[in-house]
């Protein structure tokens, strides 16, 4: 029995953990309702759908996943693009570039996760040449990820 979407927001946590998880054990058959909780939802469903289809791990989200993060709130768009590294699809490398090499207006917080992501997906190369940036933000984002990169 498929788990309704609504008790991604539900009043207790633990409904809200446990519906996650089916939705995640449930795993691909899920990524159609997940997506399609991407849309216009509650802010809270969203952003837990996108944790889900991260765990998941599907390709065939990274396009929604993508366009949810756009103009989003700051819990939503960190998901989104913790997401997109998650995955592990090369795909994702445009969206999470885009990210990085943002002005000052997007979150240190988000860039830095975005930085992070490029090095889950092989990106290394990438944000060595990116610490030359004269985009401070990008600069800063792309040494702290290299400096935790052993953590990973």
């Amino acid at each position: 029995m498929t788990p309704a979407i609504e008790d991604l927001n539900h009043a207790e946590m633990t409904i809200r953990y446990e519906t996650m998880q089916a939705y995640v054990e449930i795993g691909h058959a899920a990524v159609e309702a997940l997506t399609a909780a991407l849309g216009p939802e509650d802010e809270e469903i969203r952003w837990r759908a996108a944790a889900a289809l991260a765990w998941i791990g599907n390709s065939a989200a990274i396009a929604a996943i993508e366009r949810a993060s756009i103009g989003a709130d700051y819990a939503l768009k960190y998901n989104c693009i913790w997401g997109l590294g998650q995955i592990g699809d090369k795909a994702a490398v445009p969206a999470l570039l885009n990210i990085v090499q943002a002005d000052e207006s997007e979150s240190p917080d988000v860039r830095y996760n975005a930085a992070l992501a490029l090095l889950r997906l092989g990106e290394r190369a990438y944000l060595e040449g990116a610490v030359n940036s004269d985009n401070e933000g990008t600069y800063r984002v792309a040494n702290a990820a290299l400096a935790a990169s052993k953590w990973l």
